[in-house]
């Protein structure tokens, strides 16, 4: 089996890839991934049942093997990305995506520190009333790392130097970290001055072994704190209001990687601070970038009014279109009674303290009329249920993230590839059918409980692109596109897709340090309609909302994620939408919709992400390339890229 086409190899070998050995530019093949995905399967597998596998069961994951292998479905990016490894088996909250916790006390930030850690997506509901500021103003100074390798102590401490005076040592390790923002939360009530030191932090740049991930250095995590300490200081002698605790959670969410980062933060609509959380991300690149982290969503409980959604998308639209979401969480507590919040991208419907761990299937790669696919949506399901038989009790976390996984068993088998299947109700209801027995089956064998949930659908901008189909339940801009992705320049591909022909130009944002390369994308099962020679995706507010219903309906039990692209113009046919189908609607994302027969420089921008063209150009320039050679070749960590159009999910 070979990748469809060069974009997906790529994006494959520099999101999920592993290094075999580094030092010769060797990486994991696609055969190399699939089989540590299928070994963390057995170990979760043979764990639960307390026995080594029998003949049938392993031939059961041979049959997930080849599903995997050749991109029928897929696990999760983290699963991608860490299964099978030491740290998958040991801190096992890092194989899962979605994540949610109210956020009252030290305890619940030094546990979403530790997840984002662990490249887990973090929804979050601010709560005040236990989190505080300094007792009295406290002088923060701090010695930062200068080490040329891995740091040296593990551990991280809270020494007291003299009186009022104490030293807070960050280890250099994930514990080390969260630990040391809990320590940070409660300094003893006499301290005058604080000295933070990060020199045992070691050197950005490195490859960190148990993860894999790129080391991001001190000095995201020394410019973070610094911040905290100046809000600590600035409510001394008070507690900590709701804006106040997202501030301190997005600053978290800065020390990581892009990839390893999502944040959604939601605050009821009758939330005395909410109006203030509305305006929280107003023009906040000036002085506070770092709320450009999370998304900010209300949560409506109870049938808003015409003019209260006038309202939010007024506010919407004064902050760019998309900001700040609106959830509908008396729909969410009918679909899951133990709902409080979502993950980043929306499409889990989370308890206080809960996980779920995500698998999807592109159903493009199967047609309507063929029966495989209810045999692979089984077999996808099953292991999905297997990987709630998971262990949260690592050290870090509190309790309740384990009891909670261990009653709710969130699964969420996804479907992506809608647009190029076009699925027929009575077909998604087939497929729905089968995951739900699927996940009770493997329970009955398993002894455990049954899950409360088991389908969803999420963005997937990754995983589709590595199976080369179309996004989640997104259509397309056009039939044909160029797709316009970001390289280093130092990344070790850049002069081999140069020498296969594919075009490039310097990043317009940052040309000193990118180059955008254009890659050529296809959708023949696509429908489109024809303008000036461009087969394009017209598709109005209205028709993407009814097929969000359409997948809620007949498909969903969580949510489905969706990124409804609107002209401010059909504001009166999306809030007509929205009153009439209340009791179905859970929460969209939103973003203004571009012309897709405009190019960048019709619209003003130096480039577009993906610009459709015209089957002439895209033939003409496919006649252009060469294959690419990615034979021993080094590879770069994702520069950032937003996978979501609205920034909200670059977890993968």
């Amino acid at each position: 089996m070979t990748f469809k086409d060069t974009r997906a190899e790529i994006v494959h070998r520099r999101t999920y890839s592993r290094p075999v050995n580094e030092e010769l530019g060797i990486f994991e093949s696609l055969d190399d991934t699939t089989n540590r995905i299928i070994e963390h399967q057995q170990w979760l597998w043979e764990r639960a049942l307390g026995r080594q596998l029998h003949e049938e069961e392993l031939d059961e994951l041979d049959e997930l093997y080849e599903i995997f292998y050749n991109l029928e479905a897929s696990p999760s990016g983290r699963t991608r990305w860490l299964g099978g490894t030491d740290v998958a088996k040991t801190r096992e909250a890092s194989q899962f995506n979605c994540s949610f916790n109210t956020v009252r006390t030290p305890s619940d930030v030094v546990d979403a520190f530790w997840l984002l850690l662990q490249g887990c997506g973090v929804g979050f509901k601010p709560e005040t009333g236990v989190l505080r500021g300094f007792h009295r103003p406290v002088t923060v100074t701090t010695i930062r790392s200068k080490r040329l390798k891995k740091g040296g102590r593990e551990n991280t401490c809270l020494d007291r130097l003299v009186k009022g005076e104490y030293r807070l040592t960050i280890g250099d390790s994930a514990e080390g970290w969260a630990k040391s923002v809990g320590k940070l939360l409660t300094l003893p009530a006499d301290t005058k001055r604080l000295e933070l030191d990060f020199s045992a932090i070691r050197p950005g740049g490195q490859r960190l072994e148990g993860y894999g991930w790129i080391s991001s250095g001190d000095a995201t995590l020394a410019d973070a704190y610094q911040k905290i300490c100046d809000i600590l200081n600035l409510r001394h002698g008070n507690l900590l209001d709701e804006i106040d605790i997202l501030d301190v959670m997005n600053l978290l969410g800065t020390t990581l990687s892009s990839r390893r980062s999502a944040e959604i933060a939601l605050l009821d609509i009758n939330n005395d601070k909410v109006h203030e959380f509305i305006d929280a991300k107003k023009d906040h690149w000036v002085n506070r970038p770092w709320r450009g982290q999370s998304n900010n969503s209300v949560v409506f409980w109870s049938k808003p009014s015409r003019l209260e959604l006038e309202g939010v998308f007024a506010k919407m639209i004064e902050a760019g279109g998309s900001e700040p979401g609106f959830i509908n969480g008396a729909a969410a507590k009918r679909r899951a009674p133990w709902f409080k919040g979502v993950n980043p991208c929306a499409e889990i419907m989370l308890g206080d303290s809960s996980f779920c761990n995500l698998v999807e299937i592109d159903i493009s790669k199967f047609g309507l009329h063929n029966p495989r696919i209810l045999k692979v949506m089984r077999l996808v399901a099953r292991a999905n249920y297997r990987q709630t038989c998971v262990d949260f009790r690592d050290g870090i976390l509190q309790p309740g993230w384990h009891e909670s996984n261990d009653y709710l068993r969130l699964m969420g088998v996804g479907i992506t590839g809608i647009a190029a299947a076009n699925p027929s109700k009575e077909y998604l209801q087939a497929l729905r059918a089968a995951a739900h027995d699927a996940a009770r089956e493997m329970a009955d064998e398993l002894g455990t409980p049954y899950s409360k949930a088991v389908t969803t659908i999420k963005p997937s901008g990754t995983l589709s692109k590595i199976m080369s189909t179309t996004e989640g339940v997104h259509k397309p801009l056009g039939k044909y596109l160029i797709n316009n992705v970001k390289f280093s320049v130092n990344d070790p591909l850049v002069p081999r897709l140069q020498a296969a022909g594919y075009r490039n130009f310097a990043d317009p944002y940052a040309p000193e340090d990118a180059l955008i390369f254009s890659f050529p994308v296809k959708w023949d099962t696509v429908e489109f309609e024809e303008v000036d020679g461009k087969h394009v995706n017209l598709d109005t507010a209205v028709d993407q909302l009814e097929k969000y219903k359409m997948m809620m309906d007949h498909y969903v039990d969580h949510n489905c994620s969706v990124t409804i692209s609107y002209d401010p113009k059909e504001l009166n046919e999306i809030i007509n939408w929205l009153l009439d189908n209340w009791d179905t609607y859970v929460g969209v994302s939103w973003i203004f919709r571009n012309d897709p027969t405009k190019t960048a420089e019709d619209l003003g921008y130096p480039y577009l992400p993906q610009e459709v063209i015209t089957e002439e150009e895209y033939e003409a320039y496919v006649a252009e390339l060469n294959e690419v050679d990615l034979t021993h070749t080094d590879i770069m960590e994702d520069p950032e890229d937003p996978s979501c159009a609205t920034g909200a999910c670059p977890v993968r």
